[in-house]
């Protein structure tokens, strides 16, 4: 199973550090039978936002700690060059290279909390659920999991 989660998963994970966001992405990373999907641009993005005076407020975490996140990231994530120019987001261009990566990774879900893609629901037959949604997939799919929804 190929997921590719939205910048705002990546950074509710990182600030929260538990809930579905946090879950969802350590299963993305650490479990057999499910891939990430990322791309470049995607990456750029979370480093921009990590960066940012206003996030940076709300977690600890260094430059270095940033540049760490990032090449794990990197280093777990099946990195896909974003190919596809799809201009389908009009109210938010920038989450068209959400959808680029997941359908050029050939990904099955895409998780975001962005109203602008949960609204369209599938895109191209990936489906767009919430974190908490993606958690439930997940533990059935994955039943030996035992998450607490």
């Amino acid at each position: 199973m190929r997921v590719t989660l939205d910048t705002n998963i990546l950074v509710s994970a990182f600030i929260a550090k538990h809930g579905h966001s946090a879950n969802v992405l350590e299963l993305a990373l650490t479990l057999e039978g499910l891939e990430l999907v990322l791309s470049r641009p995607i990456l750029q993005e979370l480093g921009d936002v990590l960066r940012r005076e206003e996030v940076r407020t709300r977690f600890t975490y260094t430059d270095r700690d940033i540049k760490q996140i990032m090449s794990v990231l990197q280093r777990s994530a099946r990195m896909v060059p974003v190919e596809s120019r799809f201009r389908v987001v009009k109210d938010d261009p920038k989450d068209d290279v959400i959808l680029g990566t997941a359908y050029d990774g050939k990904a099955e879900y895409i998780v975001s909390g962005d109203r602008h893609l949960l609204k369209m629901g599938r895109f191209k037959g990936i489906r767009i659920v919430n974190p908490k949604q993606m958690a439930k997939i997940l533990a059935r799919k994955f039943p030996q999991l035992m998450l607490n929804l």
